[in-house]
């Protein structure tokens, strides 16, 4: 692949993606960030990436987990060699499974490492421990219950959550943090039993989801079924069960984590999906099983 002829398309917006652009830096990829939130569409960038990418004379095009079928289309209408980095599923989308095979993919940074062959070698020639940074990988394909499973140590666990903080440090204002962390921990103590479940729930306009995981990591150590309601930022998420795939058919939205996490956030034209709405489904799923 001619990396001069070649670009990126990536939205910075959690560890693994900032991971991948400073490795794309790196080895001298072009690349054109949109700062989008986790499973946004590529029709609704904050850029025209059709016209950057034209302008820029590009011949091949890779897209790092922003689905958009409309976009997509006008990019291989201007001939370049389309290439999709992802391991998610969407709405009408399966993104999250290797055609060929049927198995689930490998997370986005482990298929970038792959496919520009960048070698354990050529990491430490970067200056980054290559343990460490496939477990940001790891990580965002099933969280530290992923990085359990494949040997990492306590102490290695450790490694790689400081390392995802710091990737994450450029946009972190440590005041900031502190206060979100502890709205999450405040919500946290007032989360509710139901069925499996702990129902969390907060008005905080802050990015919830990870920051309950991570106390779910280190207090309770082990997968644990979770419903997250962001209302604020119209985000609803069902972790670490068995309906995930279920609840995109019923509801849209995508789902991650190996398939044991689903989200759902509200565009302006879409009916919201609340609470109440996740528990019904539940509710029948669980019914229909039954049967």
């Amino acid at each position: 692949m001619n990396l001069k002829s070649t670009v990126l398309i990536i939205p910075p917006n959690d560890a693994e993606a900032f991971l991948i652009t400073e490795l794309a830096e790196k080895i001298g990829l072009p690349t054109i960030t949109s700062g989008q939130l986790h499973g946004a569409s590529l029709d609704k960038g904050t850029h025209d990436i059709v016209a950057q990418v034209k302008e820029g004379g590009y011949k091949t095009v890779v897209v790092v987990e922003m689905p958009g079928l409309k976009t997509e289309a006008k990019l291989r209408a201007l001939g370049v060699d389309l290439q999709i980095i992802d391991h998610h599923n969407y709405t009408d989308l399966d993104r999250g499974y290797d055609e060929k095979t049927g198995k689930l993919l490998a997370s986005s940074l482990e298929q970038f490492l792959k496919m520009f062959k960048i070698t354990d070698a050529r990491l430490k020639q970067f200056g980054y421990d290559p343990r460490t940074v496939k477990g940001i990988g790891v990580m965002d394909r099933g969280y530290v219950w992923a990085l359990q499973d494949e040997g990492y140590s306590k102490k290695e666990l450790k490694i790689v959550l400081d390392f995802h903080d710091k990737l994450l440090a450029p946009i972190t204002n440590l005041a900031t943090e502190a206060r979100k962390e502890q709205a999450a921990y405040n919500a946290w103590l007032r989360k509710t039993p139901w069925k499996q479940f702990f129902v969390i729930e907060s008005s905080a306009n802050i990015q919830l989801r990870p920051l309950i995981s991570r106390i779910v990591a280190l207090e309770i150590g082990k997968p644990t079924p979770l419903i997250v309601v962001e209302r604020a930022r119209q985000l609803i998420y069902v972790q670490e069960s068995k309906y995930a795939v279920d609840l995109l058919k019923e509801f849209g939205g995508f789902t991650f984590g190996l398939n044991r996490n689903w989200g759902f956030h509200k565009e302006k034209e879409q009916k919201t999906v609340t609470l109440a709405d996740v528990k019904r489904a539940i509710e029948y799923l669980d019914g229909k099983k039954k049967k």
